[in-house]
């Protein structure tokens, strides 16, 4: 994930018991506290401790579903277009 020179990226650690450790504030977070981070403009990213395998995306639309499941917000129909024809790509 590229970020610009002058951007702190806060580094979130996923651990096998799927605990999220926000390694900035040194303390444990939940999603709902992530998405709090991003809305308030912080760059992450998340990092599985086992394997540094870089998860930010997959945590992001973690975030989305469960927020779906409190409250649908997002056209059932704009759903199915990505689910067909995959993300948009980024150059």
């Amino acid at each position: 994930m590229p970020h610009d020179v002058g951007t702190m990226v806060r580094i979130i650690k996923r651990y096998a018991n799927r605990k999220l450790y926000d390694t900035k504030d040194s303390h444990y977070v939940t999603l709902g506290k992530l998405a709090e981070l991003i809305r308030a403009g912080e760059e992450l990213q998340v990092i599985e401790n086992g394997t540094q395998r870089e998860i930010t995306a997959a945590t992001m639309a973690q975030i989305i579903f469960e927020e779906e499941k409190r409250s649908s917000k997002l056209p059932v129909e704009g759903l199915g277009r990505i689910i067909r024809n995959g993300l948009p790509v980024q150059p």
